[in-house]
């Protein structure tokens, strides 16, 4: 599978567009063009900016529909096992299958910070998986008399709805449903019982925590809403199933910082770039990709009440309560306003404007060199945030309102919170000399 670029936006005209370069091996198929580029329909950075996801799929999709050699795709999806050629030959031995379904279904180890790359290596190998079946299939789909319809094109027809509104939940989904058909096997929706839905949970509860399996057993229920919607079955199994309370694993905690291993983090000479999104997160209780994704124009200055804070009202987070403005505190000497442009353009942007992988990935390196302990990670830096809040003497309120746990900055429903003048009281009563020091 392409690893497709990031799509940027572009003025032209006076109005933006979103621009996406072709990668090379797509190229023929399109004559030659290098580039293919939507309009969003406004001169508005901030709307263009709303705008830029929804376009960016469809001309993703047009990449999408250009059909390279499967067994290219299997290969660069099971992470390169040679060219088509090779990936013929271990088919016509017998060994491809099994090779795929090794990758499908490798297991999670004792350090969870490879679970990310461990469900990389799962999901592209469900993909491959599929890839293989059509392949051999010739593209033929499985059909029924007396109009039986079973899990795997059920789930197919499903998804190419497009039911979700990223493309990180529509893949969750993909997995979960998949994963429901391996274990039940590729069924009739009609013979899916209750205690395959209570012994499918169970299944998954062995390794993953309970908040996970709500979430695949969430994706599975929907799917068969939809059935009952095309009268594909009578009624939804999943309705009313009342899941076992102790099923799934213990969710892991992070664990704040101790004052020596955060003096300790800063005092490690790093990468320019690296330092300030440290420091960000360190007096801001951002999220990662909440930090990583600011624009210099997401700088701002409220001259009224005479703060310079970060604008999240319209960026991309995490819920309505993350939309949030965070005052800038003194101790990060370099933020101003009047720049323009990505404050960290280092971190690679995902298929849903998301960065945190790569910011993760640069940074868990110098984590690591000050501690071993798998609780400590780049989000225990929000923790420490809000226990010095707390520790200083901010309500909850206020704290919650600085760090996105309340109701936000466009929420409206009570008033709008807490001022930024207020906000900015309750940071600066909280002390980052190790930064400063650092910095020097």
């Amino acid at each position: 599978m392409l690893d497709y670029p990031a799509t940027t936006l572009a003025k032209n005209k006076g109005k933006y567009y979103v621009l996406l370069t072709i990668p090379s091996e797509l190229r023929p198929h399109f004559n030659g063009r290098k580039q293919l580029k939507k309009s969003t329909g406004t001169s508005d950075l901030a709307d263009a900016k709303r705008r830029q996801h929804n376009i960016s799929a469809d001309l993703y999709a047009q990449l999408d529909s250009c059909k390279p050699d499967p067994r290219d795709v299997i290969s660069d999806l099971l992470g390169w096992i040679g060219d088509a050629d090779e990936v013929q030959r271990m088919e016509d031995i017998g060994e491809l299958e099994d090779l795929i379904k090794y990758h499908k279904n490798l297991e999670y180890g004792e350090n969870e910070e490879n679970d990310v790359a461990v469900e990389v290596v799962n999901e592209q190998a469900i993909e491959a998986l599929k890839v293989y079946q059509e392949w051999k299939a010739g593209g033929a789909e499985r059909t029924a008399a007396s109009g039986t319809v079973y899990l795997a094109s059920a789930s197919k027809e499903y998804l190419e709805t497009n039911p979700y509104s990223t493309i990180k939940t529509q893949r969750e989904a993909e997995h979960a449903l998949e994963q429901f058909k391996d274990f039940a096997g590729d069924i009739a929706l009609s013979d899916v019982t209750a205690v395959m839905v209570h012994e499918f949970a169970e299944d998954v509860g062995a390794s993953k925590s309970r908040k996970t399996i709500d979430k695949k057993i969430g994706y599975v229920r929907r799917m068969f809403d939809h059935a009952v919607r095309k009268g594909w079955v009578p009624h939804n199994v999943f309705a009313g199933i009342k899941l076992d309370k102790n099923l799934g694993t213990k969710k892991q905690s992070y664990t704040p910082f101790t004052t020596r291993e955060l003096k300790a983090l800063f005092a490690q000479r790093m990468e320019p770039h690296l330092r300030s999104l440290l420091s960000i997160l360190a007096t801001t209780g951002m999220r990662l990709d909440e930090a990583a994704l600011l624009t210099w124009e997401d700088v701002k200055q409220d001259e009224e009440q005479g703060v310079l804070y970060f604008d999240l009202t319209g960026a991309i987070v995490k819920n309505s309560g993350s939309k949030r403005r965070v005052p800038v505190h003194p101790a990060l000497t370099w933020i101003e306003t009047g720049k323009v442009g990505q404050m960290f353009p280092e971190f690679s942007r995902d298929r849903d404007g998301k960065t945190q992988g790569p910011a993760s990935k640069a940074l868990m390196p110098w984590v690591r060199r000050v501690t071993e302990d798998p609780t400590k990670v780049i989000h225990s830096l929000r923790g420490n945030f809000k226990d010095m809040l707390r520790d200083a003497g901010v309500s909850k309120e206020i704290n919650d309102f600085i760090t996105g746990h309340g109701s936000g900055d466009v929420a409206g429903s009570y008033g709008e919170g807490p001022s930024l003048k207020v906000r900015k009281e309750a940071i600066e009563r909280l002390n980052f000399d190790y930064i400063v020091e650092a910095g020097d």
